[in-house]
């Protein structure tokens, strides 16, 4: 790792006492996998695996209402696929998915919602992945994400684990596997397959997770330049946005290993804590929330304030509180 980023061990020490203290609500799952109601479990599965496929770069993209909540970003594509499946399971079918095109993707991204605010400026190159995703899943798997699932045997890890077979489509080659880790999550919370092999569970890092981290001090950046870019939210090199999710990687398996806590509801749990909690107006400031994305996950109650600032970083350095996650163009996350 890079002499000016590491992994600062007495802050995630904290982040792991702090997450201790939060119980999970006894909706946790079906907020993060909607129940979805389809004739087959494969009809489910392809909703959850074609929105995972284009789960990438949503700032601000996709918002709207289903069943009368506001969602954005995340759950806002996997439930606009998951409602397509409920009207239509051929609306999720390879065959369908093999030839869709950007307005027939953004008539599903809207249809289902409620005042749908659909504004990604690349949906032509996100129903070209999902062309070929669709493609590759005919090829290699018969068309059948239930035949890719059954040959990883309920395991993530190894060479015939689910992450070895969903890394042979080309929508989920991310060396971190965030695509992948997001659609195992929504296979894991539906119920529909079991992980027996846990500790091979990788966190989904993206944006939010990296944002978070940095500003909490967990990981510790000693690069004055690299410092401003961030809170300038200026570009920064594919090879330093690599090093500070390598990092967070690191931060998330550490406190998994030291709270005993399953890698997916921690993961889970900071990703909405960065959404509802830290992003434009952190709540530590603001005491407001900016969605209630966390405590929707949480029996714990909002008390006006963040949930780690007596110990974050960037509650005592407005500098740090300050900082982005890094800015560069993506398709992993």
């Amino acid at each position: 790792m890079n002499n000016h980023i590491s992994i600062n061990q007495v802050k995630v020490k904290d982040l792991s006492h702090s997450i201790l203290l939060l119980d999970l609500s006894q909706e946790f799952a079906e907020h993060i996998t909607p129940p979805v109601k389809v004739s087959s479990d494969e009809a489910a599965l392809r909703a959850f695996f074609w929105a995972s496929a284009i789960c990438h770069s949503t700032k601000g993209g996709l918002k709207g209402y289903f069943d009368g909540k506001f969602y954005k970003g995340w759950d806002y594509l996997l439930r606009a696929f998951c409602s397509a499946a409920e009207k239509d399971d051929n609306l999720v079918s390879p065959s369908h998915i093999r030839s869709l095109s950007e307005n027939e993707l953004y008539k599903l991204l809207t249809t289902f919602a409620s005042e749908p605010q659909v504004t990604l400026p690349d949906l032509e190159r996100r129903a070209e992945i999902l062309n070929g995703c669709a493609f590759q899943l005919d090829t290699l798997f018969s068309g059948s994400v239930s035949e890719l699932l059954k040959r990883a045997s309920n395991k993530v890890g190894g060479k015939c684990g689910a992450y070895a077979q969903l890394e042979k489509l080309t929508a989920f080659q991310d060396h971190l596997k965030k695509k992948s880790s997001a659609f195992l999550m929504t296979v894991h919370f539906s119920k529909i397959w079991a992980i027996l092999d846990q500790e091979n569970v990788l966190p989904m890092i993206d944006y939010h997770r990296m944002r978070l981290l940095c500003r909490t001090g967990c990981i510790d950046i000693q690069d004055s330049q690299l410092l401003l870019s961030l809170k300038n939210q200026e570009r920064v090199s594919k090879i330093i946005e690599n090093q500070i999710r390598s990092a967070s990687v690191g931060v998330c398996i550490q406190v998994v290993r030291e709270t005993q806590k399953p890698m997916f509801d921690f993961d889970v749990l900071l990703w909405a804590h960065a959404r509802s909690c830290c992003r434009y107006n952190p709540v530590c400031i603001s005491n407001q929330l900016e969605n209630d994305s966390f405590y929707d996950l949480v029996t714990n109650s909002f008390d006006g304030t963040c949930v780690f600032q007596g110990w974050c970083l960037g509650y005592s350095n407005s500098f740090i509180r300050g900082l982005w996650e890094p800015f560069i163009n993506t398709e992993d996350y």
